[in-house]
């Protein structure tokens, strides 16, 4: 299984609102490097297409970075040259240019501290944990031919949702639609909702795989459900009783 991390984004593109506070650049590194994020490296000229990489933290006033596949035109190529470094996180995007990268004796790569640092919400919304304790809440995929997949939702917003999925039940890659899928539970189950994937990530447990996605061409109604369902369940948890969530959802009967 190939998993995908969102690719670079475009610099002058950012919105300036994402930049990290230049004084807290060092300390928000270090706590998203203890997560292990997905990483890989962009050429500024590429930002479909990156290499691999693992980095294992600051050294020599630097950021160490491990390829984890060496580049056809092998690790010289990048001596001296800038890349974007992006990391995928729970807490979203992080990206900066790594410069004047150079080749450690281990065949490591070493690049400077940034100075400037970006982190990009995935999502626009506040992003709401799903109730754990409700095994029956679930979010239903419809694969075509009749084929539909139980899915266990990990945190949904407004306009997105994270589902868990077993590996290897579908195919899950960045840019796939999902059509007609709805939430369950029990009984009652919510209108056709169209999603796009936008992110796929190894899930908590070898088995799982996770796709963060984004409602698709959303009418009315679904942007209501989606809206009711988050506010239900955040509401619930804020006053106590997440056991019972599903008595704010527009949908539930």
């Amino acid at each position: 299984m190939k998993f995908n991390i969102f690719p670079a984004e475009t610099l002058n593109n950012i919105d300036p609102k994402f930049h990290v506070d230049a004084r807290l650049i060092g300390k928000t590194l270090e706590r998203e490097f203890h997560k292990q994020p997905l990483a890989a490296l962009y050429a500024l000229d590429n930002m479909n297409s990156g290499l691999p990489v693992t980095v294992l933290g600051f050294a020599q006033g630097g950021i160490l970075i491990k390829p984890e596949i060496k580049p056809s035109a092998g690790l010289s190529s990048l001596v001296g040259s800038q890349r974007i470094l992006v990391l995928c996180g729970d807490g979203g995007k992080l990206q900066f240019v790594a410069s004047n990268l150079k080749v450690t004796d281990e065949g490591n790569l070493i690049c400077p501290m940034p100075a400037d640092l970006m982190l990009i919400q995935r999502r626009k919304d506040f992003r709401t944990p799903a109730p754990a304790v409700d095994e029956d809440f679930n979010f239903i995929l419809c694969l075509g031919a009749g084929q539909e997949l139980l899915t266990k939702v990990i945190d949904i917003s407004d306009n997105g949702i994270l589902l868990d999925i077993r590996l290897g039940a579908t195919e899950v890659e960045v840019g796939r639609y999902w059509h007609s899928g709805y939430f369950e539970r029990l009984k009652s189950r919510s209108g056709p909702i169209d999603l796009q994937v936008k992110n796929v990530r190894p899930g908590a447990a070898m088995d799982r795989i996770r796709a963060g996605c984004e409602l698709y061409e959303p009418k009315k109604l679904v942007l209501k459900e989606f809206e009711s369902t988050r506010s239900a369940i955040e509401n619930a948890r804020v006053q106590g009783h997440l056991n019972r969530w599903y008595l704010g959802a527009s949908w539930y009967d």
